[in-house]
């Protein structure tokens, strides 16, 4: 397919930008077609009508009034459906970035995947501007027949005037607190919002293959930075002495903890912390961690979270990335002290331009 040597084009042509040396494996890619496991739909209006889909490409405030979404759910026609009628019934209005008035800002699903019966969390997303009709809402959502099962309703409030899915106010309406997502013999819990990687299928491979190139043997200690809900570290934790996790969102760690729990996993412990300030104060107690587990932001590490890495000292170094761009600008750095052992680049996100990237740092001899 040509999206696949499209993307590996672009890591080549990125090392060779950056001057960096190392092997590229193949691509890993799975089915195209609904992968993804969660949408942010927006609301807006478009010609005087209530709509809820997609920013339009290169037309911020434009939304593309969606039907249907072939890269994420069978049932997205009929969530659509049943959410953006229930709403025109209602006549609440979309949350105006520019004036900053209005009701309905996002509607926020998640899907499980590889689950046994895989699993529905749907919650709308609006500001404290209108008064919000739980009864209609959940009985909008009976009304509607979904191929998977509905597990978790939630009306999310954010009054923020960022453009982005930030809530302030969480509240279950119906059913469960977290859909349960099963990867390679462990089960996640996973909240409206929580970070889990978009792509179970790629994501279970990619969780395999981090297993594999770690080659832990029961003695190492493993620090697992921007661990999200510890899906990482938890994967490694039956090969590894002891596991400890960062997250810097407390809800999310709180998740990370029970994920511990769900699964029986006595040896991983999991801290709420900025990343750079936990290494900044605590350093001492983790220098020479035997692996380093790295899964940043989009943004990549900063100049001085490199140079607090460089102090802890960790033998070997675990980095993936679904920006490979700001990946290897980081592992230019990192590369002072550690070299890359290959690149295996992962087709997570299929239809657009990114991709997942993996590889391996190991410390260079004195």
């Amino acid at each position: 397919m040509q999206q696949l040597r499209n993307k590996e084009e672009r890591i080549k042509e990125l090392l060779h930008e950056r001057k960096i040396s190392a092997p590229i494996k193949p691509i890993n890619h799975w089915h195209p077609w609904y992968y993804r496991n969660k949408m942010e739909f927006t609301f807006g209006t478009r010609d005087g009508r209530l709509v809820c889909g997609m920013n339009s490409r290169g037309q911020r405030f434009t939304i593309f009034d969606l039907e249907q979404c072939f890269i994420f759910s069978q049932d997205t026609p009929e969530i659509l459906k049943a959410v953006k009628n229930f709403c025109r019934t209602k006549g609440w209005t979309a949350f105006d970035k520019i004036s900053h008035k209005g009701f309905l800002r996002y509607l926020v699903v998640r899907e499980t995947k590889l689950s046994k019966v895989n699993q529905l969390m749907i919650g709308l997303v609006t500001t404290s501007q209108d008064t919000f009709d739980k009864e209609g809402f959940l009985q909008a959502l009976a009304a509607a027949s979904f191929k998977n099962k509905l597990t978790s309703v939630w009306h999310v409030t954010s009054d923020t005037w960022s453009d982005a899915f930030m809530p302030e106010q969480k509240n279950l309406l119906w059913g469960e607190e977290f859909i349960v997502e099963e990867i390679n013999g462990l089960k996640f819990n996973i909240g409206i919002d929580s970070f889990f990687q978009v792509n179970p299928a790629g994501v279970s491979e990619l969780y395999r293959k981090i297993v594999q190139y770690a080659a832990l043997t029961g003695e190492e200690r493993v620090l697992d930075l921007f661990c999200g809900v510890g899906s990482i570290g938890l994967c490694l934790a039956a090969q590894a002495k002891f596991v400890w996790g960062v997250e810097i969102g407390e809800a999310i760690a709180a998740a990370a903890r029970v994920n511990a729990e769900t699964n029986q996993i006595k040896n991983a412990t999991f801290f709420t912390s900025d990343t750079r300030k936990f290494l900044n104060t605590q350093t001492d107690f983790y220098r020479g961690a035997d692996l380093l587990i790295i899964n940043p932001p989009r943004s990549g590490l900063n100049p001085k979270l490199i140079r607090a890495l460089l102090r802890l000292d960790a033998k070997r170094i675990v980095y993936s990335s679904c920006n490979p761009e700001t990946m290897f600008t980081d592992i230019k750095d990192l590369s002072l002290v550690y070299d890359p052992q290959f690149f295996e680049p992962f087709d997570f996100f299929p239809h657009t331009r990114h991709v997942e990237c993996l590889t391996l740092l190991v410390k260079k001899n004195p």
